[in-house]
């Protein structure tokens, strides 16, 4: 599995992969955004953009139905990935169920909506996680 920052894919592949995947956001995609590449085909992508001093929001996170089964390994890359640009908290928020237990089986803490210090939060269904990076 290989992570490329969405700026840096051609216009063409990340046209390719999004042809199929309507909700993702494109624009905050190729502002914060990576792809996720197996096998010389993009698989998935996810956003994780700074919130201030050392917190993230994995804002976007989608890889394609039948790579699903990766999720788990994408996820723990992703924490990897954010302990390399020093990240302190990492927050997520869920709409299902699965990635509820997903998110809690990689220890990350619900967290209720009012504790949270950061825009666009509020008014959300689903639920708020975070991940302290060690």
């Amino acid at each position: 599995m290989k992570l490329i920052q969405a700026s840096h894919v051609s216009e063409e592949r990340l046209e390719q992969f999004l042809e199929n995947n309507h909700q993702i956001d494109i624009k905050s995609l190729l502002e914060t955004g990576y792809v996720v590449e197996y096998d010389e085909k993009i698989i998935g992508c996810f956003e994780l953009a700074s919130i201030d001093n050392g917190a993230y929001w994995l804002k976007q996170l989608y890889i394609i139905r039948t790579e699903a089964v990766k999720l788990p390994v994408l996820l723990e890359f992703i924490l990897v990935f954010a302990k390399q640009r020093e990240a302190k908290v990492i927050y997520a928020h869920s709409e299902q169920p699965v990635t509820d237990l997903l998110l809690e089986s990689l220890s990350f803490s619900l967290r209720p909506e009012k504790s949270l210090q950061f825009t666009d939060v509020t008014n959300r269904k689903g639920h708020w996680w975070s991940y302290e990076v060690c």
